[in-house]
């Protein structure tokens, strides 16, 4: 277990850094003690034999925080009276996001540009085909039935015609114009990484956001 380094605190802002690196150690200690129980560390060389129960007890945590972070953010939308699909747009994609973003950070700081840009479309790609899918087609073999994605109170507004388009795809319009927006991006500093690149995305991301809780928060249904 590694408590914060001291030497933080000579850097810029080094004060502010080592507060953040306690907060987020004493935030993280019982996840710490509880993985280092229930998780026989593999990489000592008495406890290789037991890296399958390593591997399915790793799982086995993934899906009890993913299942404990869907639940905390469902409720905080309820509390904010924000829609789940929001939320999910929003937050949920952010938490599972970060560890991609971290990964892509590290191989670009190696000068691994392209590992980098790989991962991005990599893990959507996995998150849209695997991610959707199979948690889809396991709740179609349970129910024997297709699964309806909006609302019986929605499905009602769309054969009425009060709702022209339904959220999904609307949201998977707004996220092909990102797309395009992206490759003009790309071909404009011919396919290169620079602060231009960094900035343009981070400014992509927050408009979509603002987006999103805007048509939760003030649109109904039309815009």
């Amino acid at each position: 277990m590694y408590y914060p380094d001291t030497n933080v605190r000579k850097e810029t802002c080094g004060n502010m850094f080592y507060a953040l690196k306690w907060l987020m150690f004493i935030v993280s200690f019982p996840f710490m003690c509880l993985f280092s129980w229930t998780i026989p560390p593999c990489n000592e060389e008495h406890n290789r034999k037991w890296y399958l129960v390593s591997f399915l007890m790793s799982i086995l945590w993934i899906a009890i925080l993913s299942f404990g972070m869907v639940t905390l953010v469902a409720k905080t939308g309820c509390i904010l009276e924000v829609d789940h699909y929001t939320m999910g747009l929003v937050v949920v994609a952010v938490g599972t996001s970060v560890p991609d973003a971290l990964s892509s950070i590290l191989v670009a700081r190696d000068g691994f540009a392209d590992m980098a840009v790989s991962n991005a479309i990599g893990s959507n790609v996995f998150d849209i085909n695997l991610g959707l899918g199979l948690p889809f087609l396991i709740k179609i073999l349970i129910d024997q039935g297709p699964m309806q994605l909006i609302s019986d109170a929605e499905m009602v507004m769309l054969q009425n015609g009060e709702i022209l388009i339904t959220p999904h795809a609307k949201f998977g319009f707004a996220l092909l114009l990102i797309l395009f927006m992206t490759l003009i991006v790309f071909f404009g500093v011919r396919f290169r990484l620079n602060k231009f690149v960094g900035i343009s995305f981070v400014l992509m991301y927050i408009l979509f956001m603002i987006y999103a809780f805007v048509q939760e928060l003030v649109c109904d249904y039309d815009c």
